[in-house]
Parts: C-alpha cells; structure tokens; sequence
C-alpha cells in the first residue's frame, strides 16, 4: 500500500509520545510505502519512508503544512491517509472526493463536554464544529484511539464510528542498545547519589511544584545524598523553588526533547515517580515508558490510570507531598518488595504494549479496513 502519514506536529522521538514515529516505523517495516508531511522530523533513513516538505526549512508553519498536505493529497494516488489530531479535518473532504480511505488517529475529542477544542475559533461556532467532528468520525475508514476512555468519548460522539484502540508504547525500543551516557547526568551532581529518583512532570501539573519537590526534601531527609532528575518542569521556577527548600544540589531539572537524558535515569534509578494531569482524562504515553524501566513505578492516583496501573505494577501514592514522600521512601528502603513491583511492570509492557505488538495490531487495523472497503 501507499500511505500518506498527516501530522501538524513533530516525528521525532524527542517528545512526550512515541506515537508518530511507531505508526510510521510500524508500517514502512510491513512493507507499505510511507509518505510523510510533518512540521519537523529527525527519523533515520529507511527504504519505505520518504520526507515531504520541511528538508529545507527548519519547521513548516501551520498555513504551509496545510497547502504540503492538499498537494499531496492532490498529486499522487495513495491507498490510505494517515491524519493525526487536526490534520484529519484538512483532508477529509478532499479524501472523500477521491475516494482514499482516511484513517483518522485521534488524539482526543475537541467538543462535548470533556472536549479540548484545537483553535478558539471551534468556541466561536460549537455546534457547527460539533457536527463537522460527528461527520469526520462517522466518514472516516477507521477511527484509532490510544486509551479506552477516549474510544468511549469517540464512539459516544458517533455511534456509527469504526473505532480501534491501539495504546502506545514505550520509547525504550527505539534507541536499542544504544550506550547513554549516564556519567554525564551524575557529573551534574555535587556528590553521588546514594539513590536516584526520576520524576516525569506531565503537562498541566507545572503551576503545582511545590508538592514535588516538598516530597523530595522530605525524602533527602529520610535517605541523605537522594538525588532526583525531574523532567517537564519549567526549569527556571523549579530551580527556585528548589534552592529555597535548600536541595537544588540534589535536584536535576531537564526539558521533555532531552529523550537522552530521560532514558539514562530511568535507566539506572532507583524509584520512577509519575505526576498525572489533575484533570487528565486520557492516558499519558510517558507512563508506558515509565513502567519499562527497571525501577519501581510510584504513581498518583489518577482515574485515567484505573485500567492500566494497580498495586501489583507500581505503588500507588495519594496526591500529597507527604504520601508522594512516603512512597518513594519505601521504594527505596524495600528492595525486594521494589523488585517485584518493577518486575510486573515490565511484564505489563511485554505482554501488552510492546513495539511488537502495536506492529501486529495496526497492520491487523489496516488488514481489515481494507477488507471493509
């Protein structure tokens, strides 16, 4: 097959997600031809992808992009689209009009009541836009989803949707075997840690810094020379706030794009700690990572989690510094008990969220749309 891959964001495995380059990676290594319109990529080279529009420039603006993906949509015959999020609206009467089966991956549901609208614009007119979502979900070949609560909202919108769920996958597979440079991170703290904690700061948790690194002085007390790296914080109001608890030596603050950096940590931390979106209702790809490392999960309750984490998988933490604070101090001191919670973890992603297994379950996807059609 010929696929066209949509995206007005990033193919990179610098961010939060993996999602775009496992879909483009998943299908180039089944054999199809895969075309990419994107505002920025840094994928290496493989014989069944190719790159449209932004070799020259050092990222595509959101005008350009559209006209980049009209054109090809235009000019070239493809088998299917791939549109992820917004990019599925720009296309879609065009694939209608030519008849390209469009396979819309949403990313969530822009209006109803948990709705998170992509421009102010579909707050201007809501029940037009309502209806121009309704129709996508209803038109589309196949409607893909990574969290169960989302196909529920998705297929609640339009009951007539061919929704597929097809959760994402850690990032760990993409880099291999590849060394990281782990003497580099502990090169930025004064003194060695006796334990390393990795911390990932979802999105929307940023105004709320005080309650994690509250926890980790409460922490550093309980274990003397525990160190943490906290990734997605703004860095210059952690690093204040850090100094003013008087722990900004045990405390390493990284950007989310720092994929390198991340992965070394975890991969050689002691305890892996989770902050969920208060407000989340979808489940976050970090957490699939997370869980693939050899360290025990301590994660905040959160109900977008109820069907993915328990008490087997991580240790579940009450939102507080004091509990937070708890937890991974029982994750440090309890080795044994550490070990069996990262092994279920681990064991979690091998059997249901490997990269082998979203290959065989987005070709399965395709296979049969095709066969719908």
């Amino acid at each position: 097959m010929n696929i066209l891959f949509l995206t007005f964001g990033d193919v990179t495995l610098h961010s939060w997600s993996a999602r775009p380059v496992s879909v483009v990676r998943a299908l180039a290594d089944a054999g199809h031809r895969v075309d990419v319109v994107a505002a920025q990529s840094d994928l290496p080279a493989h014989p069944n992808v190719r790159m449209l529009g932004f070799a020259s420039v050092p990222r595509m603006s959101c005008v350009r992009l559209r006209m980049r993906m009209l054109s090809a949509v235009c000019r070239s015959r493809y088998d299917a689209v791939h549109a992820v999020g917004p990019a599925a609206f720009c296309v879609a009467g065009l694939c209608r009009l030519k008849k390209i089966p469009l396979v819309y991956d949403a990313e969530c549901r822009y209006r109803g009541f948990h709705g998170k609208p992509p421009s102010v614009l579909w707050n201007v007119f809501p029940s037009h836009f309502r209806r121009v979502e309704k129709r996508l979900l209803e038109r589309a070949g196949m409607v893909l989803c990574n969290c169960e609560t989302l196909a529920d909202d998705l297929a609640g919108m339009a009951p007539e949707a061919v929704v597929a769920q097809l959760e994402d996958v850690p990032l760990q597979p993409f880099f291999g075997a590849q060394p990281l440079d782990f003497s580099r991170l502990l090169g930025l703290f004064r003194q060695p840690p006796t334990a390393l904690v990795v911390c990932s700061v979802l999105p929307g948790n940023r105004p709320d810094l005080r309650k994690p690194l509250v926890a980790a002085r409460k922490v550093i007390d309980a274990v003397p020379r525990a160190c943490f790296v906290f990734k997605g914080a703004s860095v210059k109001a952690a690093e204040a706030l850090a100094a003013n608890l008087d722990i900004r030596s045990n405390c390493v603050f990284i950007e989310p794009g720092d994929t390198e950096t991340f992965l070394s940590a975890l991969s050689h931390a002691d305890v892996a700690l989770l902050l969920p979106h208060p407000q989340g209702r979808y489940v976050h790809p970090e957490v699939f990572t997370m869980l693939n490392s050899p360290a025990p999960l301590v994660a905040v309750q959160d109900h977008a989690y109820r069907n993915l984490l328990n008490e087997g998988n991580c240790i579940p933490a009450l939102p507080s510094a004091e509990s937070i604070a708890e937890c991974v101090i029982r994750a440090i001191q309890e080795p044994l008990f550490s070990l069996g919670v990262a092994s279920q973890g681990q064991l979690l992603i091998a059997e249901r969220h490997a990269y082998s297994s979203f290959k065989h379950k987005l070709r399965m996807a395709y296979l049969g749309m095709v066969k719908q059609g």
